[in-house]
């Protein structure tokens, strides 16, 4: 969905994005539900407020067992949009205060609602997923997913440091 700086007025307008099209696509994921409610205003000639909460649910696969499990995303977010040209400074470092994090600069004065609904949830994803925190896994050895089954995997300890000390236990 694209919205025009001349269609937004000073009043606020909210749209109310019920299908998940622009959901990212992601490898191994699939989304159940999202829905995105969106308000835009206009500042000022060059600026335009938008606010958004994106909610959620998807299918992923946890990263510590390689189960499928539901997740639920939500996210909320604030931009000022504007077509201003942006002003850097000379200098090598630069320090990114809140307020540079907030404003969206755009090329056009046109604001791609749909891209910005993408890199929220891209943001809301973890790094990590887990189906629970307690999860165990798969063993290395045997390849059985730890949560539902337990290893089966033979522990040979004839090779361990300790093995002498087990001799001596037994004697």
């Amino acid at each position: 969905m694209k919205l025009l700086f001349e269609e937004i007025t000073g009043k606020t307008q909210f749209y109310s994005i019920a299908e998940s099209y622009w959901f990212p696509a992601i490898e191994e994921c699939s989304i159940e539900a999202a829905t995105a409610n969106v308000w835009v205003s206009r500042q000022d000639h060059d600026t335009v407020l938008v606010k958004g909460k994106i909610d959620g649910r998807f299918q992923i696969v946890c990263d510590r067992c390689g189960e499928l499990f539901a997740m639920n995303l939500q996210s909320e977010f604030v931009y000022l949009a504007t077509t201003r040209r942006e002003e850097i400074s000379e200098l090598t470092d630069l320090e990114c205060n809140e307020e540079d994090s907030l404003i969206l600069y755009l090329a056009e004065p046109i604001v791609e609602v749909d891209q910005i609904l993408r890199e929220q949830a891209l943001l809301a994803i973890p790094l990590k997923n887990l189906c629970s925190e307690d999860c165990r896994g798969i063993c290395a050895g045997c390849g059985h997913v730890l949560n539902k089954e337990p290893c089966c995997c033979k522990v040979d300890i004839s090779n361990s440091p300790f093995a002498a000390l087990k001799k001596l236990k037994n004697q």
